[in-house]
């Protein structure tokens, strides 16, 4: 668990160490670096509780298992590797766990004293790592609740609960960035991309060690480069890191495995609450076999299109609660031949006052029908 060390791992550790001194608090001799953030909530928590003296090996196994089966064995694998770099394979003199938690709270008012008003470098990337930041917390607090969320009640799934719903969702802010990129050896950060000082993303602060999460070992942007840098895959997670935790992406939207790897049923893409996620779960399956699985009506006959000669347009009514407001979708096929030499089909909305295919393909484009009748292939 501990990694080689490069200038952008030892900002990391410079500006963690600026943070327990500025606490007047000793830096503890255990840093451990782990493989993803979701290692590190699960390990960091536990750690925490043996060093309090929680010596339960029954209750650490039933929680070792828990973490197993909710977030898979190599998970669970980095998580019992962290945890014995953090304790060293003992338990330390019993701290009570407010002191635990109390250095938590502590550090953040620290950080913003410690870099007063330095700016921080803006990334080329840095959009994108926003969107992965936030879809990282909320997959990493639903694994955490799965693996130590149930109900039973013992003292270390209860530290654990208590320590990650208050303080371990990880540490990375603003302020926190300024002070990595004060403490970068030998003068600031170089400007690359992606920037080593981003070395560590999260953080977990303890009286006895301290944990620190580099970067996603992948991560996979859209493939076209005229288009917006969005995370997207349609193969596998878009986001990785190193112990196989990963993030699932369409266009962009964080969404669940099965929509990827295009597992759900029609009536369960119909079913899904989130209407971001249902209409990424249709554009995976393609308009034009989720228009057939779902049995949506036909308006009108199906019409010649005029912007793309040999080709046919029809209309289809989608059912109100798929899409924020009510729309119809239009098929249609793409004007560009694929490498393969298929034309691909694929849907585009269109308002549900929309009442025949070609005033719908008319209107995609901000015409009359009549102007789309006359208008040149479309590509």
């Amino acid at each position: 668990m501990h990694a080689p060390s490069s200038p952008g791992r030892r900002a990391w550790e410079s500006a963690a160490r600026a943070c327990y001194r500025e606490l007047g608090v000793p830096f503890p001799d255990r840093v451990v670096w782990v493989p993803s953030p979701l290692t590190g909530a699960l390990a960091a928590p536990i750690a925490a509780g043996l060093n309090t003296g929680h010596r339960n090996r029954r209750v650490l196994e039933s929680v070792y298992r828990a973490v197993d089966d909710s977030a898979g064995r190599g998970v669970g694998d980095a998580v019992r590797a962290a945890v014995g770099a953090a304790t060293d394979g003992s338990v330390h003199d019993p701290v009570h766990g407010a002191a635990a938690t109390a250095l938590h709270t502590s550090v953040t008012a620290v950080i913003g004293a410690a870099t007063g008003s330095a700016t921080p470098r803006r990334e080329p990337l840095t959009g994108v790592l926003d969107v992965v930041f936030e879809a990282t917390d909320a997959a990493v607090r639903a694994a955490v609740d799965a693996a130590v969320g149930g109900p039973l009640q013992d003292t270390l799934r209860g530290h654990i609960r208590t320590l990650w719903q208050a303080h371990l969702p990880g540490r990375r802010h603003t302020a926190w960035l300024r002070l990595v990129d004060q403490c970068w050896p030998d003068g600031p950060p170089p400007e690359e991309d992606p920037p080593s000082t981003r070395d560590g993303w999260w953080w977990w602060p303890f009286r006895h060690f301290v944990m620190l999460c580099p970067p996603p070992a992948e991560l996979h942007l859209e493939p076209d480069p005229r288009m917006l840098r969005r995370p997207h895959r349609a193969d596998g997670p878009a986001v990785v890191w190193a112990d196989g935790f990963g993030l699932h992406y369409w266009h962009g939207v964080h969404v669940p495995r099965a929509v990827i790897d295009d597992a759900w049923s029609t009536e369960e893409i119909l079913r899904e609450p989130n209407a971001e996620v249902r209409r990424c779960a249709i554009e995976r399956r393609g308009w034009d076999r989720f228009v057939a699985d779902a049995g949506l009506a036909q308006i009108g006959p199906p019409a010649d299109d005029p912007g793309n000669p040999g080709q046919t347009l029809t209309l289809h009514d989608v059912p109100s609660g798929i899409f924020t407001n009510h729309v119809r979708v239009l098929l249609c096929t793409n004007g560009t031949v694929e490498r393969d030499g298929t034309r691909r089909r694929f849907g585009l909305t269109v308002p549900a006052n929309c009442d025949d295919p070609i005033t719908a393909a008319a209107w995609t484009y901000g015409l009359t029908p009549a102007q789309y009748a006359t208008a040149q292939r479309r590509t």
